[in-house]
This record gives C-alpha cells, structure tokens and sequence, in this order.
C-alpha cells in the first residue's frame, strides 16, 4: 500500500530544529555566499551568519533536473528540497544536501560523482553523507518499488549498502528533527534514544537499531 503523503508541517518542523542552534548559521567567508541568504548579524572573520530562505527554484526546474540525471524521486524528498534555500545541513546525526539560492544543485551534482555501482545504476540515490562514522553517502534505496524508499547509505570501507536507517524520507526528518530539538542527547541519554529509536520501528528501532547502538562500527571509532 503507497502511504500517504507527507505532512507539510514536517518539514517546517526540521528547519525550525536546525535553526535552533546558532552554530549551524555560521559558515566561513567566501565570494561565492549568496547575498540574498546573508543574516545582519556580523561575526568576527572569519565567519559570516546565514539564514535559511523560502527557496525560488520552480518545480519544473527540479524536473528537469530529475529528467536531465535520470531519476524520478519520491515526492517527500522533491517537496522539502524545493521549500528552502540552505547554506549547510550538518545536523549532528545526517549530513543532507544543501540548496544555495545561487548553485542549489550544486551538492546533488557533487553527491553523484560517487562513482559506486549502485549509484552508476541510478538504484541508490544519494542525498547527503552518513555523519556519525563519515562511512560513505547517504542515499535513497529506489530499488524499493511502490512507496516511500528507505534511507541506508553505501558502506564504502565494506562496499556494501546497509541496512535501513530510516524506514523513509519523512522518517528521517522526523527524528533528525527530534534529535536537534533535544540538542542531540539521543547520544548520551538512553530515555531520549528509546524514544527515538520508537518513533521509527520499521527503520531505526527495526533494521537500523544495531546503528544506532554503534554496534555496526564498534571498535573502530567515530568523526564526530
């Protein structure tokens, strides 16, 4: 059965969440910066504050993207990367893709070039990297018909893809929303892990639990 469609509110929710540490606005000095995503707020060099923008990029320019590169993507991962123009989306437990107003596809372009087998073959598509391990790309599993794809990522130490992280889009923006709303105590604070680990039984309290628990990488150590 297709579920239904994402609620909108979801994705006001993770923005919202991002925003709520200011040490994610802030991003080195550089001539290429958009202007129209630059905060008033100065900061002393060599970081700049930025702000996250109602995006302009019209959907027909994102299909033609799709089309140009040979996807077709779930709507839930299409309707939040043409809601908002970012700088950054490092949120301690993902890596996404940004949109910059000036180059927006310019980190899905650079996403791409991972030159994996799966990826060639247009059956994984990546959508950011994997934070905790820096083990490889975040990627949509579009070998998985009839629904939302799950989120895995490909293990490029192992040359394998594991097995599924969020059970969905949507899934990863909710508990990436809810892990930054609880400051990310998820990692030091068993109540807050086993809540987040139920929001998302068919994913990361399912499949992905070992993941979570560091138990996929015990012994040899973190980025982060």
């Amino acid at each position: 059965m297709i579920p239904p469609l994402m609620d909108p509110t979801l994705i006001d929710r993770f923005f919202d969440a991002y925003a709520l540490n200011p040490d994610r606005l802030r991003i080195p000095r550089g001539p290429d910066l958009p202007q129209d995503m630059m905060a008033e707020e100065k900061l002393p060099p060599p970081f700049t504050r930025w702000k996250i923008v109602k995006s302009r990029l019209a959907r027909s320019t994102f299909n033609d993207w799709e089309e140009e590169h040979g996807f077709h993507l779930p709507e839930s991962f299409r309707g939040w990367f043409l809601a908002r123009h970012t700088l950054s989306l490092a949120c301690g437990i993902v890596r996404l893709a940004c949109s910059p107003s000036n180059k927006p596809f310019a980190d899905l372009d650079e996403l791409l070039e991972w030159d994996e087998p799966l990826i060639r073959a247009k059956q994984l598509f990546p959508i950011g990297d994997e934070a905790l391990f820096d083990a490889g790309p975040l990627c949509l599993d579009l070998r998985v018909k009839g629904g939302e794809p799950p989120v895995v990522f490909w293990n490029a130490e192992e040359e394998t893809v594991t097995a599924p992280i969020f059970s969905s889009f949507p899934k990863l923006l909710e508990l990436t929303a809810f892990a930054m709303e609880g400051d990310l105590k998820v990692f030091g604070d068993d109540a807050q892990l086993a809540q987040f680990l139920a929001l998302d039984s068919e994913g990361a309290g399912g499949p992905g639990r070992p993941y979570w628990a560091g138990e996929d990488f015990e012994g040899k150590g973190g980025s982060d």
